[in-house]
């Protein structure tokens, strides 16, 4: 009786396992039938966790087998394990070699979640080193706020709009802006303003392009739009940041990456950590498994996300992005 109730649940495991992990695999092989519907992109957002279906799927091999055969089972297991797990060791160290590089600009990106993040928490995360606030989902209610904790004064300059929903996005800087280009029929408003930090002319994005719960076709078309907007500033000092509403996997943020003039700066690199950093969601009893949020940089940029920080009040983690420019 027991042996059979062992091979029932082996069974239940092993099909779900396989089926589930069949799913993952094929929306990461063909990324094309994410823009089927927003249901699809929603599955396929677990493409990172694909591991944990096909480790289901071992355990329930190793109940069905019997005797000798469940050590096949067990090497299974190892195996796919092993192969899980060797992306997130360590790399190997880095060159001692330094690299040149010219002046340096660090930005603080955050979703506000309908501008409801907790101020003096984002405060918190503010140094002097912090040269430009890039904020989605900016409201005159968190615009007042900020305001009241004297931050406007801090970063003066700014490029953007608030607005009572989700559309309003905003650059705050210490350093004088001026808009450079903006998306036109995007769900949320998109834009790219021109400073100078040091004497060196950066290129910055506040992105925030449309969720799949919109439609497969909005959330495509904004991506799209996001890449027309970056074209003609991809030979320059770069920076694209905040909510792209993709994890890499996704078919919008591979077609944006695809032919190199952009690189994802959260990426894993050599002598870096775990290159799967999830900031959405955030402040949940749901645990983060999806990093919608980027930064992305043209060829002549070099740096990375240093953190990844909770705000209460906001679903997504905020992240400081610190690069230097090649001189």
């Amino acid at each position: 009786m027991i042996r059979m109730g062992v091979s029932i649940l082996g069974w239940g495991l092993l099909v779900a396992g396989v089926l589930a992990s069949a799913v993952l695999l094929i929306l990461r092989l063909v990324p094309e039938l994410h823009t089927w519907h927003s249901s699809v992109i929603a599955v396929a957002s677990f493409i990172p966790l694909l591991w944990i279906p096909v480790l289901v799927a071992c355990v329930g091999l190793i109940l069905v087998l019997r005797a000798r055969w469940r050590l096949l089972g067990a090497a299974v297991l190892v195996a796919a394990t092993t192969v899980f797990a060797v992306p997130l060791l360590p790399a190997p160290e880095r060159s001692d070699t330094p690299i040149e590089v010219g002046s340096t600009l660090t930005v603080l990106s955050l979703n506000l979640q309908y501008g409801q993040a907790d101020v003096e928490q984002f405060t918190s995360l503010l140094t002097e080193d912090v040269d430009v606030l890039a904020l989605q989902e900016y409201t005159p209610t968190f615009e007042e706020n900020l305001a009241e904790a004297g931050l406007l004064e801090q970063f003066p300059h700014q490029a953007g709009s608030a607005d009572t929903d989700a559309s309003g996005t905003m650059l705050l800087s210490r350093t004088p802006v001026e808009l450079a280009a903006r998306t036109e029929g995007t769900a949320f408003e998109n834009l790219i303003v021109t400073t100078t930090v040091d004497g060196t002319t950066w290129h910055l994005g506040a992105i925030h392009t449309a969720p799949p719960q919109m439609g497969a076709d909005r959330w495509s078309d904004d991506a799209a739009a996001v890449g027309r907007l970056a074209e003609p500033y991809l030979d320059q000092n770069l920076l694209l940041v905040g909510d792209f509403n993709a994890i890499d996997q996704h078919h919008t943020m591979r077609e944006l990456t695809s032919d190199g003039a952009v690189h994802d700066l959260a990426a894993r690199g050599p002598g870096g950590g775990p290159q799967w950093h999830p900031t959405w969601p955030a402040g949940s009893w749901i645990p983060s498994f999806a990093r919608i949020d980027h930064a992305l940089a043209s060829d002549g940029v070099l740096g990375g996300v240093t953190r990844f920080e909770t705000v209460t009040g906001s679903d997504h983690k905020a992240l400081l992005v610190e690069v230097a420019a090649r001189p």
